[in-house]
C-alpha cells in the first residue's frame, strides 16, 4: 500500500476514534477498570467547574467560606464560564469542551512528532493517542487534565520555534503561565519544554539564560503578581487555603523503595503494552540505539516522563490514576520514534516494534468499543431523580450540601456547597446558607453528624452507583432544622 494512502487510512481511524469521545457524554465513568480508584468520576468535575456553575446560577463565582479552587486555578473555570454563557449549565457542554481539547491534542501531537520524526511517525503517534483507553475515559470528564495535556503539547510544539526574537520567548512565557494557572503541578514537566527550546536555540549559554527567563523567571513573576492581585481583591484566604489543603505530606524516606516500586507498577495504568515497551526502548537506547538521544523530542519525552515519575514518588501513595495522564504522550513518542529508528537499523527488530504498536492499538480499540457498548447512565439518572425530588418540594431551600453536591449542580443546575472543604467549617456554612438537602456517599460520617446536630436528616432516596466500596451508594437527605 502506498504510504500516502496508508497515512490517509491512519488519519481516518484517528478521526473515528477521536469522534467516539463525543458520543454519550452523560454516560458514567466505566466500572471495573484499572482506574476505578480515581475519585474524579464523582467529585472533580463539579469542584473545578463550581465557579462557572455558580456564576451562571447565582451571578457570583465565589462562594464565601466554601471551596473556591478557581481563585488559584482560574483558566479552566474561565473557559467553562464562556461555554456556559451560551449553553447554560450543562454537564454535556462541560464534557464536550474537555473532549474538544483532547481532540486538539491529537492534532498538536501529530505536528510535534512530524517535526522530529517524519510524516508516518506522526500519523501513528496521533492514532495511538486516539486509541488509548486511558485517554478516552478521562477525556470524557470535565476535569483539568484534558486542558493541561493540550497546553503541555502545545508548549512543546511552540518550543522548537523559540529563537532570538522576543515575541517568541514572550509566547512561551504566556503559555507557561497559563499552564501553571491551569494546574500548578504542571511545573514538573517544564524541564522537558526547556530542553526542546534550548536545543532549538543552539544550546548556547545565552540561549540557556533566555530559556530560563522565559520559562521560569517571568512566569514566577507573573504568578506572584497574580497572587498579589488576588489578595488585593480580598480573596487571599481562599487562595492560601487551596495551597494549604493541597500541600504534599512529608516524605517517609524509609519507604522509598516501596514508593518507587509502586510508581513503576502504577505506570501500567498508562498502557500495559506500550509502557513496558518504552522501558525496553530505554535499555536499548543506552547501548544499541544511542542515536535516539540525538533526537531532541526523544530526550524531552524521557525528561517529561521521569520528571512526572519523580513527582509521583514524592507524593508516595497520595495520587490518582489521572496524575499519570501527562505521561501518555511521552510514552507514545518514545515508542514511535524508536520504531522509526529501527526501520533503518534492523528489519526484524523494526517488524517486532510495529507488531507491538499494532497489537497495542487493536487491544485498546477493543477496550474502547466495550466501554461504548456497555455504557451506563446511573449517575446522570440519579442526578435527574434528585433534581425532580428537590424541585417538587416547594417549601424547602433547594441548595444542596455534600462532597459531590457540586457534581450534581453541574448536572442539574441546583446550587450547592461543599461539606468537606472550605475556609468555613460545615456547621458554620450550614448556618450561613441554610441548605435544604444533603447528599452523602454510604451514609453520613460522625464528623458531619456532629456539625449537623441541629438538623434532622431524613433519607429520601438512595442510588447504587459505581464500583468503589467506600462510595457506591449515593443517599439524598432532606434537612429539617429542629433547634
Amino acid at each position: 500500500m502506498p504510504q500516502r494512502r496508508l497515512r490517509h487510512l491512519l488519519w481516518a481511524f484517528t478521526v473515528a476514534l477521536g469522534g467516539l469521545r463525543l458520543f454519550y457524554l452523560t454516560a458514567d465513568f466505566p466500572n471495573n477498570t484499572v482506574w476505578a480508584v480515581d475519585q474524579a468520576k464523582f467529585t472533580d468535575e463539579g469542584w473545578w467547574g463550581q465557579a462557572a456553575t455558580m456564576h451562571r446560577l447565582t451571578g457570583h463565582w465565589n462562594i464565601p467560606g466554601d471551596y473556591n479552587p478557581a481563585i488559584a486555578l482560574p483558566v479552566w473555570p474561565t473557559l467553562l464560564g464562556v461555554v456556559f454563557h451560551f449553553s447554560g449549565v450543562s454537564i454535556v457542554a462541560a464534557r464536550a469542551l474537555a473532549v474538544g481539547l483532547s481532540l486538539g491534542t491529537l492534532v498538536v501531537v501529530y505536528l510535534l512528532v512530524r517535526r522530529y520524526g517524519g510524516e508516518m511517525a506522526a500519523c501513528v503517534a496521533a492514532l495511538m493517542v486516539a486509541a488509548s483507553p486511558f485517554a478516552f475515559v478521562f477525556s470524557r470528564l470535565a476535569i483539568l487534565d484534558s486542558l493541561l495535556i493540550f497546553e503541555f503539547c502545545l508548549l512543546m510544539l511552540a518550543s522548537y520555534a523559540a529563537g532570538e526574537r522576543m515575541w517568541r520567548l514572550a509566547g512561551l512565557t504566556v503559555l507557561t503561565t497559563g499552564m501553571l494557572l491551569t494546574k500548578t503541578t504542571a511545573a514538573v514537566v517544564l524541564p522537558a519544554v526547556g530542553w526542546l527550546a534550548w536545543t532549538a536555540m543552539g544550546k548556547s549559554r545565552g540561549a540557556l539564560l533566555r530559556v530560563v527567563v522565559a520559562l521560569v523567571v517571568l512566569p514566577a513573576i507573573l504568578l506572584q503578581a497574580y497572587a498579589g492581585l488576588v489578595g488585593w481583591l480580598g480573596y487571599g484566604a481562599d487562595y492560601h487555603y487551596f495551597f494549604g489543603v493541597n500541600r504534599m505530606s512529608d516524605m517517609v524516606w524509609g519507604q522509598s523503595f516501596a514508593a518507587i516500586w509502586k510508581v513503576l507498577c502504577d505506570c501500567l495504568w498508562i498502557d500495559p503494552i506500550l509502557y513496558p515497551a518504552s522501558v525496553v526502548v530505554l535499555v536499548l537506547s543506552l547501548t544499541w540505539l544511542r542515536r535516539l538521544w540525538s533526537n531532541p523530542l526523544f530526550a524531552a519525552a524521557w525528561i517529561a516522563f521521569l520528571s512526572q515519575a519523580v513527582f509521583l514518588f514524592r507524593r508516595s501513595d497520595d495520587y490518582a490514576p489521572r496524575y499519570l495522564l501527562m505521561m501518555l504522550v511521552p510514552v507514545v513518542v518514545i515508542v514511535v520514534l524508536a520504531a522509526g529508528e529501527l526501520r533503518g537499523r534492523n528489519r526484524i527488530a523494526a517488524t517486532i516494534a510495529m507488531a507491538v504498536i499494532a497489537v497495542s492499538t487493536i487491544v485498546n480499540v477493543v477496550k474502547i468499543g466495550s466501554y461504548v457498548a456497555r455504557r451506563e447512565f446511573c449517575f446522570y439518572n440519579a442526578a435527574l431523580s434528585i433534581q425532580k425530588i428537590v424541585e417538587s418540594d416547594a417549601g424547602q431551600n433547594k441548595e444542596m450540601v455534600g462532597i459531590s453536591a457540586s457534581q450534581l449542580s453541574l448536572m442539574t443546575g441546583i446550587p450547592s456547597i461543599n461539606d468537606a472543604y472550605g475556609t468555613m467549617g460545615l456547621a458554620e456554612k450550614v448556618r450561613l446558607y441554610q441548605p435544604g438537602w444533603y447528599v452523602a456517599w454510604n451514609g453520613i460520617g460522625p464528623n458531619e453528624r456532629t456539625a449537623l446536630a441541629n438538623y434532622r436528616m431524613d433519607p429520601v432516596a438512595s442510588y447504587p452507583l459505581f464500583d468503589d466500596d467506600e462510595r457506591n451508594l449515593l443517599i439524598l437527605y432532606r434537612m429539617e432544622r429542629v433547634r
